[in-house]
């Protein structure tokens, strides 16, 4: 008697499906059985061609399974142990998404130096190109530049409002601040003196000087971007696009491209020769503070309120989707090398991480708003919500 049925497989009219009823063995019957196995398989074969598959799970299989699972659960708990082990304080299991590695280590110790620099908010924080000496901007309105080997320090106060962004020269000699109070000062680092002042009719958010010094880019609340000569004073371009206030801007590497980050969701991509957008990015949710070039100009960092750090190439392909923050992104900076950055957000956290992996490296509990990394890769920056910049080292 034949035990097999035929069903149509809707996906494939000619295919078919043989569901065959094996005859019940008993304990000197395996052998039997396996030969009536065998030639109800010829048959198939020779009825079905090549359409016949035959998945058989024996108990050694089954059992190979289980042992993989276990030595699985067993593998996690020591890597566990030993992260936990890494942290010279205390740890913590971090919260991440599910492609993430959920073995973060979050660190509470203390800095390796830290100092009371502005009443208020820490606005902005900037290396010298040199990396002798850094500028912090403070919602006090006030400049501090301190110079790392003699201590010494020299605080601007020509502004009248919030310090909103901050760049140096490419010699390391002159500042140009932004702010508030509408204006975009020019002026020696080391005196102080000011050596040009611009007055604006808007609030000045961002300012970014070109790499060959000659050039000043500053956006404002009319969602522009004006270009200026630095020697000679004048305005060279504007760029118009934005439907917001462009809060980031960032000169590539080489000065050819310029990347402006808005309050409209977007990162555009601009042609200093042309003036024009060579690319829009809106695969944001939500504002974008903060937008970096990598250290060779072939990839893009951008920080949004929407809680994430995205990697792209300049043609707009996201290469990585960081979303470790769980509240919304301030700051971003590259390491020199290229291969980790530093964000800081409103999860009260600083996190480093693997540009290529996505993978956390360590974690700090500090209530940033602001970060910048050292040219010579040793130290991080981090300023703060009540003024306070700290030494990381890292």
């Amino acid at each position: 008697m034949d035990n097999s049925k035929h069903f149509a497989d809707p996906r494939d009219d000619e295919s078919k499906v043989e569901i065959v009823d094996l005859p019940p063995m008993d304990e000197q019957g395996r052998s039997q059985s396996s030969l009536w196995l065998e030639q109800r398989l010829l048959r198939m074969q020779r009825t079905m061609g090549s359409h016949t598959r035959l998945w058989r799970l024996s108990s050694v299989c089954l059992l190979l399974v289980l042992c993989l699972l276990i030595v699985g659960f067993v593998v996690n708990d020591v890597r566990a142990l030993l992260v936990a082990k890494r942290s010279p304080v205390s740890t913590f299991v971090f919260p991440t998404r599910s492609h993430f590695n959920p073995l973060t280590v979050l660190h509470t110790s203390q800095p390796d130096a830290s100092s009371q620099d502005h009443q208020g908010l820490v606005t902005s924080l900037v290396w010298s190109p040199d990396g002798k000496r850094f500028a912090s901007g403070g919602s006090d309105g006030t400049v501090l530049v301190r110079e790392l080997s003699s201590k010494t320090e020299l605080r601007y106060r020509g502004h009248k409002d919030e310090i909103l962004g901050l760049a140096w020269s490419p010699d390391s000699q002159e500042i140009v601040s932004v702010g508030r109070d509408a204006t975009v000062q020019v002026w020696n680092a080391t005196t102080g003196e000011t050596s040009w002042t611009y007055i604006n009719s808007l609030v000045v958010y961002s300012v970014a000087w070109s790499p060959d010094g000659r050039f000043l880019a500053f956006g404002d609340d009319s969602s522009q971007v004006q270009i200026w000569n630095i020697q000679t004073r004048q305005k060279v371009g504007t760029l118009v696009g934005h439907l917001g206030a462009v809060l980031r801007i960032a000169w590539s590497p080489d000065g050819q491209l310029l990347a402006t980050a808005s309050m409209d969701f977007t990162v555009r991509i601009w042609s200093f020769t042309s003036k024009k957008t060579l690319f829009t990015f809106a695969n944001h949710g939500d504002v974008i503070p903060v937008v970096a070039w990598s250290p060779k100009g072939t990839l893009l960092a951008s920080g949004s309120y929407d809680t994430t750090v995205q990697i792209w190439q300049i043609n707009g392909r996201l290469v990585l989707d960081y979303q470790n923050h769980t509240d919304a992104v301030y700051d971003l900076a590259w390491s020199p090398d290229g291969q980790r950055i530093v964000s800081v957000g409103a999860d009260g956290t600083v996190q480093v991480w693997q540009v290529a992996t996505g993978l956390p490296i360590i974690v700090y509990l500090v209530d940033a708003t602001s970060v910048a990394w050292s040219p010579d890769g040793h130290y991080i920056l981090v300023g703060g919500k009540t003024g306070i910049v700290t030494f990381w080292n890292i």
